[in-house]
């Protein structure tokens, strides 16, 4: 797993005074400094997606291990916005690593825990899975932006869980397109990123 970091700049000014012979002359300065936003992910970073899964009939599966979820929370000194993508097209598996599920047989949603409210543009951070499950996939998918009211805050704030959902389920087109992988008995794991990037939508 990736974690992007920006650093905080922070530029102290110093009153200079000079002392000559009893006299006292006080040297104004005048100093302009831009502070970098500071944003963290706080993440295990060796969190992964397992599942394991058998046929129990022809094209009929049972999971016999649902991926575990994943809990992250955001300290930032500004408006951050955060997507998600898979670091491969496949899931392997762990016993046989040329058995492969494509990696967008597993979808997610992020439930937010914190402070800042998750309900659209006009709220703290639009949350684009909020109402709805979002395959995984290789390339980034952004996923929650930073609303009217701005999502600045610490862990108590920005505090997130990733739920893996299994997609196949009600999609019968998609039912015959994993069919096709004729997948076998085993537990099966893949990586993803979790990208936290600086928004450029201004503070109001």
């Amino acid at each position: 797993m990736i974690v992007y970091l920006r650093s905080s700049i922070i530029i102290i000014c110093i009153a200079i005074t000079i002392s000559a012979q009893a006299q006292q002359i006080d040297i104004e300065t005048m100093v302009e400094a831009k502070l970098e936003s500071m944003l963290i992910l706080n993440m295990d970073p060796d969190a992964n997606i397992e599942f394991g899964i058998k046929e129990i009939n022809d094209n009929l599966y049972q999971i016999t291990k649902e991926p575990d979820d994943v809990n992250f929370t955001i300290e930032s000194t500004g408006n951050w916005n955060l997507s998600i993508s898979a670091t491969d097209p496949y899931f392997h598996g762990v016993n046989d690593s040329t058995r492969k599920i494509p990696v967008d047989f597993i979808g997610y949603t992020i439930e937010n825990q914190g402070n800042n409210w998750d309900n659209g543009l006009f709220s703290n951070i639009a949350n684009k899975s909020k109402d709805t499950i979002l395959p995984l996939r290789v390339g980034e998918t952004m996923v929650m932006i930073n609303g009217r009211r701005n999502n600045i805050g610490n862990s108590s704030n920005n505090s997130f869980v990733i739920r893996w959902k299994f997609i196949y389920e009600n999609e019968l087109t998609k039912m015959k397109k994993f069919s096709l992988f004729k997948i076998q008995d085993d537990y099966y794991i893949g990586g993803f990123y979790v990208t936290l990037s600086e928004s450029t939508i201004p503070k109001k």
